[in-house]
């Protein structure tokens, strides 16, 4: 491999193929290996908007609109012959599409002599609900989009509009045995005793294989009776068959064998199971446990990453939200948070699915990070009320107890995961059936969920903040206020008041929060030259004119750029042939030359991600996290892209440095943000990808009369968003180099992106913004003469 082609397959394995095939993995495990789900799908006739005809073709045949047969079409080329009415071509589709959904298998006795997995039914547990293609579902989804279509029904933050409660779902799955012949079919029976969906006849008939489960595959139309086929306008060639996907392989041969050994493999593989089932909870334990072992080994101040009301709102260190909850320093502190995320972990990650469960982690430290920082603002600016109120003449000693207060709130110092761990506390207490007892060793101290009148998913519940009392008495330096903004933003998770889970995904939320910052607290958005007043006392130009008129002579029309790459520098010196001046002129060109070559490389990158923004309006869904993230990368790019043109401008003009340097700091920080952003939205984007793969039958369930595009092209599409995104990505790094922001080794930008960093400016330096100046120039400028001339 060359100098740039190692680095580039090292980024495209980590933040590409990894996340790719980890959300892979895990999701054909959850829904084919742990919940043993079976999907059940529209057949591509219906996707793509034309009707199945089976006479004419496997597949696809007649164009017809998605309705199957629309009121009062009579053409000859309907395909549909008979006395079809509105009313049964309505009550056809109705009944088509309630049919699909996900069937789980029924838990079944064993009987003597018979296995378990043998013959079973698979029972429709929830289907989609016909929801608004423009103002619902419509395009592709994100990847916690899809794990929400699939997770377990089982607490209220898990219920979406997928899943219809009130609906009484009776399609099965059964498994037919005639004496002619052994199939699989998809039983209506309760809505329609004419339609069935069956599989093809299978083949193997020994007696010793079991019938796990049904074969995927597509699944024809079949009457139930000779009777109903005769009656029916429908018929086989009519009716789209369905999409049928489930576990592989669908039938085995047990073996003869059985290992003695069977009881012990189990309890060894217990934790491997535990990995399996409860991937989230496993990466955060190793997450906290890793930095704890990192912090200590490398004898690491708790001041250098903690949380702190001075770092963070004064000195806009809004990293510290992130390092201080994953914090640790004692081997207590860490034992009792690491058991306690490890049995709420266990209690709620199955409900909320792996991948949801992971992203309201991320979300739940933002915010309580947010809530902590307002909850301490608030109390010194209560504090401060109290001090504007004390008369003049007062005991000064009440003063300087108030501001030794302030004082204490701006300084105190917190680390940990209990804020977090908090918030998951009151969703758990809130979703058990029976009551809560927060005190130790007082098991009759007990406390009920209450449900608001009229409100049931208002629930109350008084256990948690007696469980931070407690904690406060037992352990007075525990931080009261980390733990009360955990019990906040639990209660507002659970009653549905925090941001929608789009919202709440890393891949929006972090580039927000941290756009937000720059806009309304750095105020270095939107992107005006931060000339110092030096300037204007001077007498020079006004701001707006000097920029303008050097980002002029830098950029130039397109025709005198053209007139000036063509003259010579003899012509444009008035035939000045002194070799000095000639050289100078040609060092200015060139600089010229290179600047423009940057600028015009960033205006075309900047073009390129607003048409992928502009496709990705049009291929995924309006409000998903890959659209609203791409929107994000979008305003990034453009904010850096305005910034690196001013310090461009100024340092070719060679203005002075307290002028130059803060411009340079703005456009470190805007293009570190969006160095940051972009990494985590390829993340996402890899990850959406592979649940598409893993789940398309699901994903056709829930939205496919509102799909713009089918599966490979929608992979494309990603391909190439992606790859557009690593190229810009590729160009932040060269520009933070170019402009020394990257850290010098050192900061938590270079701590959390070093291999990124290092990797993108190797790939930078080989392949993006080359420079065309010469390292030296032989016999260029005045020469001089060295002894005594004759």
């Amino acid at each position: 491999m060359s100098s740039w082609q190692a680095p580039l397959a090292k980024l495209v394995g980590l933040i590409v193929l990894l996340p790719f095939m980890a959300t892979y993995l895990n999701s054909y495990y959850y829904a084919y290996w742990k919940n043993e789900y079976c999907f059940v799908g529209p057949h591509a006739s219906m996707v793509s908007g034309k009707r199945y005809d089976g006479d004419q073709s496997s597949s696809l045949a007649i164009n017809i609109a998605p309705s199957l047969v629309e009121a009062g079409d009579n053409n000859a080329d309907n395909g549909i012959r008979g006395e079809s009415t509105t009313a049964t071509t309505d009550e056809t589709m109705m009944n088509i599409d309630g049919a699909h959904g996900i069937y789980a298998p029924l838990a079944k006795k064993k009987k003597k002599g018979q296995n378990i997995a043998d013959r079973r039914q698979f029972q429709q547990r929830y289907a989609t609900a016909t929801t608004s293609a423009w103002f619902g579902h419509r395009g592709w989804p994100s990847v916690t989009q899809s794990s929400v279509l699939i997770s377990t029904p089982s607490f209220q933050l898990s219920n979406s509009n997928h899943r219809d409660s009130n609906r009484n779902f009776g399609y099965t799955l059964t498994f037919v045995e005639t004496s002619e012949e052994r199939k699989w079919c998809l039983d209506a029976s309760s809505s329609s005793p004419d339609e069935k969906w069956c599989s093809d006849p299978l083949s193997d008939s020994s007696d010793g294989t079991i019938y796990a489960y049904p074969p995927s595959g597509i699944w024809k139309y079949y009457p139930s009776s000779p009777a109903a086929s005769s009656s029916s306008p429908y018929s086989k060639a009519t009716v789209p068959p369905l999409v049928v996907s489930c576990p592989a392989p669908a039938t085995y041969t047990p073996s003869k064998q059985s290992s003695r050994h069977k009881g012990q493999n189990g309890k060894q593989n217990r934790n491997v199971e535990f990995i399996l089932y409860h991937p989230a909870t496993t990466l955060i334990l190793l997450l906290n446990t890793g930095l704890a072992f990192h912090y200590w080994n490398q004898r690491v101040n708790p001041s250098a990453v903690c949380k702190q009301y001075t770092k963070i709102v004064v000195e806009h260190e809004w990293w510290r939200g992130l390092t201080g909850a994953l914090a640790h320093f004692e081997p207590l502190h860490i034992g009792f948070n690491m058991m306690s995320m490890h049995t709420l972990g266990t209690e709620l990650e199955g409900g909320f699915g792996s991948i949801v469960f992971l992203v309201y982690n991320v979300a739940l430290v933002v915010f309580t990070t947010v809530v902590m920082m307002g909850m301490v603002y608030a109390r010194i600016r209560w504090i401060q009320h109290k001090l504007d109120r004390l008369p003049a003449s007062n005991n000064s000693q009440l003063h300087q107890a108030y501001q030794d207060q302030q004082q204490r709130l701006r300084e105190t110092s917190t680390v940990g995961f209990s804020a977090v761990l908090f918030a998951w506390m009151v969703v758990s207490t809130m979703e058990r059936n029976q009551p809560t007892c927060p005190i130790p060793f007082f098991s009759d101290v007990c406390f009920e969920t209450y449900s608001v009148p009229g409100l049931p998913f208002l629930k109350f519940n008084i256990s948690p903040i007696v469980s931070l009392f407690v904690a406060q008495f037992i352990m007075p330096r525990v931080s009261f206020m980390g733990h009360l903004a955990g019990i906040v933003c639990g209660f507002c998770l659970h009653w549905g008041a925090m941001p929608p889970l789009e919202i709440c995904s890393p891949n929006v939320l972090i580039g927000a929060v941290f756009l937000v910052g720059l806009i309304w607290r750095r105020r270095v958005i939107p992107v005006k030259p931060l000339l110092t007043a030096k300037l204007d006392e001077e007498g020079c130009v006004e701001h707006e004119e000097y920029l303008r008129s050097l980002l002029a002579e830098e950029i130039g029309e397109e025709g005198e750029r053209d007139d000036s790459s063509h003259h010579h520098p003899l012509d444009q010196n008035n035939g000045n042939d002194d070799p000095f001046m000639r050289s100078k002129q040609k060092k200015k060109d060139r600089e010229r030359n290179e600047g423009r070559r940057k600028q015009k490389t960033l205006l075309y990158i900047r073009n390129t991600i607003a048409i992928v923004t502009l496709a990705s309006l049009f291929v995924l869904n309006w409000n998903s996290s890959l659209f609203l993230s791409q929107c994000i990368l979008l305003a990034y790019f453009a904010f850096g892209t305005q910034s690196s043109f001013i310090v461009w401008a100024y340092t070719r003009s060679k203005v002075e440095s307290d002028i130059i340097e803060p411009e340079k700091a703005r456009a470190g920080m805007i293009w570190r943000g969006f160095f940051m952003s972009t990494i985590i939205s390829v993340v996402f984007d890899s990850m959406s990808m592979a649940s598409w793969i893993a789940w398309p039958t699901l994903i056709s369930v829930d939205r496919y009369r509102s799909l713009p595009i089918g599966l490979l092209p929608a992979i494309l599409f990603m391909i190439i968003r992606t790859s557009v995104n690593l190229v810009a990505l590729v160009i932040s790094s060269k520009i933070l180099h170019d402009l020394g922001q990257v850290g010098g080794g050192s900061g938590i930008f270079w701590n959390l992106f070093a291999m990124e960093i290092s990797w993108t400016k190797m790939i930078g330096d080989h392949g993006v913004f080359i420079s065309q100046r010469p390292t030296w120039t032989a016999f260029e400028g005045r020469g001089i003469t060295l002894g005594r001339g004759r």
